[in-house]
């Protein structure tokens, strides 16, 4: 059950699709929600950008961006009146998204945020936002795609299943989603190359478990050439499913998080919403 929703407010994308969703699923589980804003650069972007050595400083408020942040939780707060939302609150963190978002989504149940726009030359570190929050936050991330559908995505779900942890706390993470759903496809891909993970029969111990949370589940294997993203994308389609669910993978490389191919792949498309967690 999500009783805490925390949605990024940023200054450098539409948030309106993403409080949409945010604001219904505060609505179907009598969740409080809480509009969160920065008002600094992260420290990566004053890297990027040549100022190493205020990047080591503590991040201050930037003039330009506090105001930008007020005036866009203003604008959440409009939003929320408009869209019926009973209970909401707004944050203004000193320093940049990414450190105040990870640190209160340990206090939130469903982290919701939107999808990244690499076009966007000002923030190129906050552009690539939604990974890294995919990476670092120790809460499921809903990435909601800029045209999104359904105002709470998850009618059918497919569930990205590797037998890993990341994917055992994505499926546990998705679970109040999973029960609401019309049907649940938890899709194994090329079982045999990991038959340890899996047992004698893929996804079916994980199928008994959500069945016994009420989830009504169908068990999709398949061997493929594709990589796992791409795979899950194409059973996505196929099954019309607006919400997919899989574990989150990544390694740092000069103290920066790298996405897998597979977390790369879900994150690269704009057509279906994504659940993930590390």
């Amino acid at each position: 059950m999500y009783k805490t929703i925390l949605t990024h407010i940023d200054q450098f994308t539409d948030f309106e699709p993403r409080l949409r969703v945010a604001a219904a699923l505060a609505e179907a589980f009598q969740a409080h929600l809480v509009g969160g804003a920065a008002n600094g650069a992260d420290q990566m972007d004053r890297l990027l950008f040549g100022a190493a050595a205020l990047a080591k400083l503590p991040p201050a408020p930037e003039p330009p961006l506090q105001r930008g942040a007020v005036e866009q939780l203003r604008r959440f707060e409009q939003a929320c009146a408009r869209l019926g939302v009973a209970s909401y609150e707004t944050r203004l963190a000193d320093g940049g998204a990414l450190e105040s978002l990870v640190l209160q989504a340990r206090y939130s149940d469903l982290l919701v945020t939107g999808q990244a726009d690499l076009s966007e030359p000002a923030m190129l570190w906050s552009a690539r936002l939604p990974g890294y929050l995919a990476l670092r936050s120790v809460r499921p991330l809903l990435v909601v795609p800029q045209r999104a559908g359904a105002p709470i995505p998850g009618r059918t779900v497919v569930v990205g299943w590797s037998g890993s942890p990341e994917s055992s706390r994505a499926v546990a993470g998705a679970l109040p989603l999973l029960r609401r759903a019309d049907l649940v496809k938890v899709a194994v891909f090329n079982p045999q190359r990991d038959q340890l993970m899996h047992g004698a029969e893929p996804g079916a111990d994980l199928a008994h478990w959500l069945v016994r949370h009420g989830v009504k589940v169908e068990v999709v294997c398949r061997d493929t050439s594709l990589v796992a993203g791409d795979a899950l994308l194409r059973l996505a389609d196929d099954s019309g499913a607006d919400l997919i669910v899989a574990g989150a993978y990544g390694h740092t490389r000069f103290h920066e998080w790298v996405l897998g191919s597979t977390t790369g792949s879900l994150l690269g498309q704009d057509k279906t919403a994504v659940l993930l967690c590390h």
